[in-house]
């Protein structure tokens, strides 16, 4: 499925008026970039509270132009990628400065251009390997594109009259893990992840669980 730009509906506002259905205002940052290719890509940075004891980012750009997707799955052309932080984890401007703390922001700018760049597509069970620039305080390898299992369709939807928008949670894996998915498939990792309790929450500590 292919469209003309000017077919194509304003992703931002979509995605913006979606996230207050959810959240307030006040739990809601916006890190705004300042250069783009192909597509702007900014992200949505959502605060802990008393309930959530972790951050959610998401991109807002992928969207904007649909992806190369199968012809038979024109449902699948706009998506957005999201992954979940420690509430411990420095958001702050200047800790940016440090690949440490931005590397998953600099990782989701970067998804969000891929599909884009590369004429391409990126749906469930996609694995994209990590660059040098994201390998810094952690040993993982590349990351795999799931459902969410934190929050519900209602949430990891996104759509009016003119578009509908997949949002995957993104999961870091390491290379034995990334391994067995090409061998054996997405399913059998993820009942692996449920007998060793991995969680939706990127802990740069996890077990890893095809080395046990």
């Amino acid at each position: 499925m292919y469209f003309k730009k000017s077919q194509i509906p304003n992703s931002f506002e979509l995605i913006d008026n979606h996230l207050s259905e959810f959240f307030d205002e006040d739990e809601i940052l916006v890190m705004h970039e300042k250069e783009s290719e192909v597509v702007h890509s900014d992200i949505y940075i959502i605060k802990p509270n008393e309930d959530r004891d972790y951050y959610i980012m998401i991109s807002s750009g992928m969207s904007a132009l649909p992806m190369h997707v199968p012809f038979d799955s024109p449902h699948l052309a706009f998506a957005e990628v999201m992954i979940l932080l420690p509430s411990d984890w420095n958001i702050n401007y200047n800790d940016f400065a440090n690949e440490n703390n931005y590397w998953p922001i600099r990782l989701l700018k970067q998804l969000s251009k891929y599909p884009h760049l590369n004429n391409t597509w990126l749906g469930w069970g996609h694995t994209i390997p990590l660059n040098d620039q994201h390998i810094v305080n952690h040993n993982f390898h590349s990351v795999l594109l799931l459902d969410s299992i934190t929050f519900s369709e209602d949430f990891t939807t996104i759509e009016n009259e003119e578009k509908n928008i997949c949002v995957y949670s993104v999961i870091p894996l390491y290379k034995e893990e990334l391994d067995y998915v090409l061998q054996e498939g997405v399913s059998k990792l993820m009942e692996k992840f449920v007998l060793f309790n991995t969680e939706e929450i990127v802990n740069i500590h996890r077990i890893n669980t095809c080395v046990i």
